[in-house]
Parts: structure tokens; C-alpha cells; sequence
């Protein structure tokens, strides 16, 4: 009996003390840690955040942590030693010069420096919101987001120290398309900041590094660039793959009509030709691009939408055109299509004209270039619809007054529809013997140039001319069989051509074809 009691007691003893050693972990409160200095000096005294100070002294931001009231998120130095053996390893494979901290592209450094500094002393308590916290950087404007987790303890669901989730937002709602950290130290105080510490297996840049300093060059999906003024199929988008000639979300080409590898999602059209749908905020296309000269044009696009209120707009070479932000009204539907337009300024050379979605909830046709008030330019392509004002007898010559495909100036009788294959934009059909459409062009340089006539025909012995100022430079061009009056392609002839304004004359011999543009190029 008395052996009994004794047991009893050493079990009572035994719980208590479990459940004192239980207590001290359901009274965790995370310690607010004080270092008596600013916050450059802090990371400095560590002797293991070397290289994201060198970051930050390069791009400029050594002031503001020594001084300014900010929450930084500090990548260690085996944050940045993963990051650059990475991207090291891939230069190599590719033959190209090993870059360091101090030689990698400044603006794309500047970028991924300030998404580990947000503004404001923000403690981790302010996170526990279900949500989390959106966190503005430093610069541009770019939201982080911040949320508190506890962990947990023996005995307690969520009673262990707190870790902060901290997330790259790639500026989209999208949860799963973030890139997250986890935080090993939080809410170190200094005299002028907060400082959180990142686990050491995060890479700096979250998921970015190595894309924006040893991006790939991407290239355009035909053998040359498009030229502008003219018309652009947004399915034709450059080669080298996602994050490169492109950003999509979807992980999959959901259309898979064209181009079925890649992962813009591409369908076909109702109105016949291609579509990119599956549209997602954020999301982009790269299109190498030929502006022929500098000055306004006419942008049109065509889309479908069945929300009001998609925006996008058009970048030059990362730099955003005035006047490209694009407003899109519903439709009437994804099948349903229209027509928005602006005036923009465009410098002319070779260029990476990149389409970005503001806010998507649209499907995308293609774009349309014209100059304003001034003549095609050549070298340049000649879109056939484009043909002068005047009506009859003037602008052009039809052998009715009905414009059988309609699509385009239905009230003039040249019969014009939409390209029903890839590349978008319009065509002339319905051609017969002796009709022709004029064109004012301005000819840059006096030389020869070819002169490739897009075209197709299921005929045999069709015929076609080009004049100049009434001179056929051409000679007589035999038109092919392609089977199809949608099947086209490039037909070519040799013409020399002055300096000077001129009026093109597209003279069809004979008709029974399809014909979509002419493109000059000077023949050296």
C-alpha cells in the first residue's frame, strides 16, 4: 500500500512538471530584440549580409537604411552565393563572361534590391491578419506582402515563435503565383528601423535572379521583324519561350491551335484567323518590330471581351508609348469583336514592342498600324486595304459598287475581308480583270527594291502588275496556285524605284485571287 501512495506521488510530481515546461511554450512572445545603431550598421556588425550591402551601396540606397524609417527583409550571404553560382553556372554553359554583384545589369539589380525594403517600421504583429499585409517598397511602388504564422509548440497548436511569410507579389492577387521566404529572426529593432531576418536556402530574387540578369534574346517569329505601318497577329509573338519572348501564367497553351509547345493560349477566331485568349493580368507579348519613320499613326486593335473595362498598352523597348493605354469596352462576348483605336508616336527603327494587359478580361486579334496624314512609307509594307480616298475612279476601280467581304470601309466597293489564317489583319477578295487601288507612298531612297506580294489563289494563269506614277515596274507577275485562296504566300518581282512621292498602282490583270500586302525591301 505504501509503495502505491509513493508511485501516486511521483506521477503527480511528474505532470507538474511536464505541464510547467508546456506553460513556458504557451506563453511564447516573440522578443523584440534592440540594437543600439542604425540599420546599415546593424547588418554590417553581423559580418553575414556583405554582399546585400554591396547591393545596396550600388544602387544608391546606403542613406536611406542609415537614416530612414524602413522594414528590411535581410538575404543572407549564402542568399546571394546560391544566386550567382546559378546563374554563373548557366553563362558558362553558354560561353559568355561570369558577372558579380558589382557587374550585373544596374537597373535589374535596383529592381530586386528594393523588394527586400518596404517603407515604414512594420512589426510582425501587424501581419496576423488572416490576409496578411500588403508591404509597399522602397522604390516604384512594388507590393510585397507580409503574414505571421506561429509555429507550433509541444502541447499547443500555434503556441511556438512567430515566422514571417514574406512574398514576391508579381503584382498579381493570384496567391499560388507568388514567390514566398520565410523569415528565421523578426523584429530586430534598431534606431531608426526593424530588421527581419531570411532563412539562408532563400535565393535572392525570390524566383527572378537569373531571368533578368542573364535573360535569353528573343527572336521574331518570322524571318524578320514586322514592319510598322502594317498589321501585327498577336498569336505571332517572338520566339524564346516563356519569361523571354512572353510572360503566361496558365502553364499550358489552353487554345493549343497554334504554336501548341508554347504557353500563350492561342484558339481560332469565329471571324476565321487566330486569337490569344485565356487572358490574365500582368500577362505580355514581345513582337520585334520596323518602324519605318517617325511620327504619329493610327493604332487600332481588334478584341473580343464579355467585361467592360480591360485595359492594355504598348511598350518600345521596356519604355511605355504615350497614348498606347487602350480602354476596352465589352464586346458582347469573347466571340464578339470590335475595334478600339489611338493615336501614338513611334521612333522609327528597329524596336521590341511589348503588349501588356493592365487588367484582362479579353481576347486579343491582331494590331494595325497606318501613318496620319502623310504616305506609306518604302521601304515598308503596302497593307492593300489601305488604298487611297477618293472613292471610284480615284482611290481605286471595282467592277461593282458592293463591297462583298464588308469588313473593312464597307460603304467603298473594293471586297475585303478578314485574313483567315495566321497573321491577322485584312485582304483584298474577290478580285476580277482590270480593277486596281491606288496608293500615295513616299520612296526614301532611289534604288531597286523587290517587291513580295503576299497572295493566294486555287487558280491557274492569274496575273497582276505594279505601276508607279502610271508605269508598270513590275511586268506582268504569274500569280500561284497555292489550293486555297487562304493559303497564301509571297510572291516576288524585282522594280527599280525613285526617290520621291509617287502613286502605287496594285493593277490586276486578271482576278480570281486573294491578296493581302506588298512589302518593299531594298535589294542589297
Amino acid at each position: 500500500m505504501i509503495k502505491m501512495i509513493r508511485l501516486a506521488l511521483l506521477a503527480v510530481v511528474l505532470l507538474y512538471a511536464g505541464c510547467k515546461k508546456d506553460r513556458g511554450y504557451y506563453d511564447y512572445q516573440n522578443q523584440l530584440k534592440k540594437y543600439d545603431g542604425n540599420t546599415y550598421d546593424f547588418l554590417k556588425t553581423q559580418q553575414q549580409y556583405d554582399s546585400f550591402l554591396l547591393a545596396i551601396d550600388r544602387v544608391q540606397l546606403t542613406d536611406s537604411i542609415r537614416s530612414g524609417a524602413y522594414t528590411v527583409f535581410a538575404p543572407s550571404d549564402a542568399s546571394f552565393k546560391q544566386a550567382i553560382d546559378n546563374m554563373n553556372t548557366l553563362r558558362t554553359i553558354q560561353g559568355r563572361a561570369l558577372m558579380n554583384i558589382g557587374t550585373v545589369p544596374y537597373e535589374q539589380l535596383d529592381s530586386l534590391v528594393c523588394r527586400y525594403i518596404v517603407r515604414g517600421k512594420v512589426l510582425s504583429d501587424s501581419m496576423q491578419l488572416q490576409d496578411g499585409i500588403n508591404l509597399p517598397a522602397i522604390r516604384y511602388g512594388y507590393t510585397m506582402h507580409g503574414k505571421l504564422n506561429r509555429t507550433d509548440a509541444e502541447g499547443n497548436v500555434k503556441g511556438g515563435p512567430g515566422v514571417i511569410t514574406y512574398s514576391d507579389t508579381k503584382e498579381v492577387i493570384y496567391t499560388n503565383r507568388w514567390s514566398n521566404a520565410s523569415t528565421v529572426a523578426i523584429d530586430i529593432s534598431t534606431n531608426n528601423g526593424l530588421v527581419n531576418i531570411l532563412e539562408k536556402d532563400h535565393m535572392f530574387g525570390f524566383d527572378e535572379f537569373i531571368p533578368r540578369m542573364n535573360p535569353t534574346t528573343s527572336s521574331p517569329w518570322n524571318a524578320d521583324a514586322f514592319f510598322i505601318p502594317g498589321s501585327i497577329g498577336l498569336e505571332q509573338y517572338n520566339r524564346g519561350g516563356n519569361r523571354v519572348a512572353y510572360l503566361d501564367f496558365s502553364g499550358g497553351n489552353y487554345g493549343g491551335q497554334y504554336r501548341p509547345a508554347e504557353e500563350v493560349d492561342v484558339t481560332t477566331a469565329d471571324e476565321g484567323g487566330f486569337k490569344v485568349g485565356w487572358t490574365e493580368t500582368g500577362e505580355w507579348m514581345l513582337y520585334t518590330v520596323n518602324v519605318t519613320e517617325t511620327g504619329n499613326y493610327g493604332m487600332m486593335l481588334r478584341y473580343g471581351s464579355g467585361g467592360d473595362n480591360g485595359r492594355l498598352h504598348i511598350e518600345l523597348d521596356n519604355n511605355v508609348v504615350i497614348g498606347s493605354m487602350l480602354i476596352l469596352p465589352a464586346t458582347g462576348g469573347y466571340a464578339t469583336y470590335k475595334d478600339v483605336t489611338a493615336t501614338v508616336q513611334l521612333t522609327a527603327g528597329k524596336h521590341l514592342l511589348k503588349v501588356y494587359y493592365d487588367f484582362a478580361n479579353f481576347d486579343l486579334r491582331f494590331l494595325k498600324f497606318v501613318p496620319v496624314n502623310r504616305p506609306m512609307p518604302i521601304p515598308g509594307v503596302i497593307t492593300l486595304e489601305d488604298y487611297d480616298t477618293g472613292g471610284e475612279g480615284v482611290g481605286y476601280h471595282d467592277n461593282d459598287a458592293n463591297n462583298a467581304g464588308g469588313r473593312w470601309r464597307p460603304s467603298e466597293g473594293v471586297d475585303i475581308d478578314y485574313s483567315r489564317n495566321e497573321g491577322g489583319g485584312y485582304q483584298v477578295g474577290w478580285t476580277n480583270d482590270g480593277e486596281w487601288m491606288n496608293y500615295t507612298v513616299d520612296v526614301k531612297e532611289t534604288g531597286f527594291y523587290t517587291a513580295a506580294t503576299l497572295m493566294g489563289s486555287p487558280n491557274n494563269d492569274r496575273k497582276f502588275h505594279i505601276e508607279f506614277d502610271g508605269q508598270n515596274v513590275s511586268g506582268i507577275v504569274n500569280v500561284p496556285n497555292t489550293s486555297d485562296y487562304h493559303r497564301r504566300q509571297y510572291v516576288t518581282a524585282t522594280v527599280y524605284l525613285t526617290k520621291g512621292i509617287h502613286v502605287m498602282r496594285f493593277f490586276e490583270d486578271t482576278g480570281g485571287y486573294d491578296v493581302k500586302s506588298v512589302t518593299f525591301k531594298p535589294l542589297n
